[in-house]
């Protein structure tokens, strides 16, 4: 490389650790020296305090318009991957500038002139870093994060309720009764949607004026929603609302039990295709639907009976999972290679479950704190040492803070028990494609096939096939695996992979003076893999004891 200017770029995930000074400075010297050593000369230099789960951030999108502005400047210093970035958009958007990154903490230098085995290992470690595949990726706007914190619910008031002053919800007087009743009945065990349904009706309890009779799904949701026993759930979050309650606890609890009694209404053997609603006409558009034809035999064919589409052609069901087989290889990890990628995705989450673990801790007693000082307060408001205006104001702020607190709970909960076996299922997904034909029924095929596709065309007999994320990415790095084992052999190719973790631990460990991430031995798997976010995170509250 002839040209020797670099543009830098430092991320941390929130504006509060921006303020608590963690790790933007220490990136940036870490960056700053590594660049003086290598005789680069640093043009620019960026950093973001927002979240990298979702495709673009202010600085890094300034970023890319002054690559793009500047073509011959190719080369981007950056800690690790997981600062760079943690969603495919993005991991696509820098392969189309053709730029070099240097992974300073991983020892490792990505561009389009990289071996095999090195895209392959830096796909990996896009494709596992934690925010992609645990709960706490699950994003609300700030705004609304907020006020679902505050006990406010932002969005359109469910039936049943009315928005009042200061966002707050109120109950609508006119439909409270239909929604008591309709609770009340179906806890008994005795109506199954549709029967409770005709049953509201004819008991003249009307769901709307121009519309009388409620609909199975809207019932279905409503039975469903915590929102009536003054609770709210968002992104499978339960935040505390301030609003009043429309049914107890007790009544919703065994109307959600009651749901375990109702029999599902059986699917006709007639109608039981294995691709329903999967495939469209690469023509016209149109789905491409099933129907039983002479022999009891399944054909699929496009619905637009138009003159217009010229997509005539049937194709067998045989035929179809004959083509879906075909596609499903392009994402299997035959045995050994599976086993390699799963063991080190293990190894690597270790501490992330350590670092869960120790929140959960933490925000439970963060909780037990802020609990107990409550309760004195209340205490001091009856003794009359405080008076109630400073009471209802002290109370408002602790309990905001402990819907803070309890939802930040639920998601450490969440992702501690989830993100391991979600990426575990992924690479199982994998691994199943990778069986034998004798060994996959085709029953088998269209679950996989629901699992992994984003769309599926057809025209003339010929079915294609497009994966969704994450196995769009898996794709190309099983084809990148592929080349590297047909060009070194598969032990080779492994054992490449193995020496790349014991030559990354020595670059660390080689780290230019001012690095502030001390490395145990427990974490080499982690460093290498990018799972573990390089944040120093500081407590959102360092003590529940309020300032004045």
């Amino acid at each position: 490389m002839t040209n020797r200017q670099v543009v830098i770029y430092a991320r941390v995930s929130s504006k509060e650790q921006e303020r608590e000074g963690f790790s933007i400075p220490a990136q940036l010297k870490l960056l700053r020296d590594y660049a003086k050593k290598k005789g680069f000369e640093i043009v620019q230099e960026y950093s973001d305090a927002e979240t990298a789960k979702k495709a673009g951030r202010t600085n890094y999108n300034a970023m890319l318009a002054f690559l793009k502005a500047n073509p011959d400047i190719r080369t981007v210093l950056v800690e690790k991957t997981d600062r760079l970035y943690r969603n495919f958009k993005d991991y696509v958007t820098l392969e189309d500038y053709d730029l070099e990154v240097h992974l300073v903490k991983e020892g490792s230098i990505i561009s389009k002139n990289s071996k095999s085995h090195d895209k392959f290992i830096h796909g990996i470690k896009v494709l596992m870093a934690k925010n992609y595949i645990d709960n706490l990726s699950e994003e609300i706007a700030k705004g609304l994060h907020e006020g679902l914190e505050q006990g406010y619910w932002p969005f359109q008031p469910p039936y049943g309720y009315k928005r009042g002053e200061k966002k707050s919800l109120y109950i609508d007087p006119l439909r409270v009764m239909f929604i008591r009743r309709a609770f009340e009945l179906f806890a008994t065990g005795e109506y199954s949607i549709r029967k409770l349904c005709e049953k509201l009706y004819l008991d003249g309890y009307y769901y709307q004026q121009n519309k009388p009779k409620i609909t199975k799904t809207v019932l279905e949701g409503m039975l469903k929603n915590v929102i009536y026993t003054g609770q709210m759930r968002c992104n499978g979050i339960i935040y505390q609302g301030k609003h009043p309650a429309i049914v107890s606890f007790d009544l919703f609890n065994k109307a959600q039990q009651a749901f375990q009694k109702v029999s599902k209404s059986k699917v006709r053997k007639n109608f039981h295709f294995l691709y329903p609603g999967i495939a469209k006409c690469e023509v016209c558009g149109y789905a491409i639907s099933g129907e039983r034809k002479k022999y009891e035999k399944v054909y699929y064919r496009c619905t637009h009976n138009d003159p217009s589409c010229t997509n005539t052609l049937c194709i067998s069901e045989k035929e179809m999972t004959a083509s879906f087989r075909r596609h499903l290889l392009r994402i299997a990890l035959d045995e050994k290679l599976y086993e390699l990628v799963k063991t080190s995705l293990a190894e690597s989450l270790k501490d992330e479950q350590n670092y869960h673990r120790n929140e959960v801790k933490r925000l439970n007693k963060e909780i037990e704190e802020c609990t107990e000082t409550l309760k004195k307060m209340y205490l001091d408001q009856l003794n009359k040492v405080i008076d109630m205006d400073l009471w209802i104001t002290f109370k408002n702020e602790y309990e905001f803070k402990l819907n803070r607190l309890n939802a930040e709970l639920q998601r450490h909960q969440n992702a501690n028990v989830d993100y391991l076996a979600t990426g575990m299922k992924i690479l199982d997904v994998c691994k199943k494609a990778g069986m034998s034909y004798s060994e996959l029924s085709p029953e088998m095929i269209a679950q996989l096939v629901r699992q992994t596709y984003s769309s599926v065309t057809v025209k003339d007999k010929k079915v294609k096939m497009s994966f969704a994320e994450p196995f769009a990415t898996l794709e190309k790095l099983i084809r990148l695996a592929k080349q590297g084992i047909e060009e070194y052999g598969y032990d080779e190719f492994a054992k490449t992979i193995e020496n790349t973790k014991e030559e990354c631990l020595k670059s660390i460990k080689k780290e230019p003076e001012g690095s502030f991430d001390t490395i145990s031995q427990s974490s080499i798997c982690s460093k290498w893999w990018a799972a573990v976010d390089s944040n120093h995170r500081p407590h959102p509250y360092q003590g529940c004891a309020l300032t004045t």
